[in-house]
């Protein structure tokens, strides 16, 4: 079974320890956590991140800059964006520079995080599988 990095940035500590607590127990992932954005971003141009988790207010770069930065370093970066303070503008903001979601806080649940990440695991297996399968056929899918 493949792991999957899934890199959680927040500057809640509360926030950060219970997402790290819950994903811990997911065999398919494995969680990075920082509350520093800039860390972060250091932390993903020397390795692979499959998943980010972006808080969208954060005191040294808001999630947006953060997101802008990811898909410049490595644009099959799965980004999922969650925060308290959402507008239509925000949210479309996300979308067009390449969010894959937007979670609105507080979470219904842990689980439903849970899910939303999940899913996108599940987009990148089908990803990495129809890749597979066009390089086995000599690129003719």
């Amino acid at each position: 079974m493949n792991k999957f990095k899934l890199l959680i940035v927040d500057d809640e500590e509360l926030i950060l320890k219970s997402l790290k607590k819950f994903f811990e127990k997911k065999e398919n992932i494995e969680t990075i956590v920082f509350s520093n954005p800039k860390n972060a971003l250091e932390y993903i141009e020397k390795d692979k991140v499959h998943i980010a988790l972006l808080d969208i207010q954060m005191p040294e770069m808001n999630g947006i800059d953060m997101l802008r930065e990811i898909k410049m370093i490595d644009p099959l970066v799965q980004v999922i964006i969650m925060t308290a303070y959402s507008s239509l503008n925000r949210i479309l903001m996300a979308f067009e520079l390449g969010a894959n979601d937007y979670i609105i806080k507080p979470f219904k649940s842990l689980d439903f995080v849970g899910e939303i990440v999940e899913h996108t695991v599940k987009k990148i297996e089908r990803w990495k599988e129809i890749f597979r399968l066009s390089v086995n056929s000599g690129g003719d899918l």
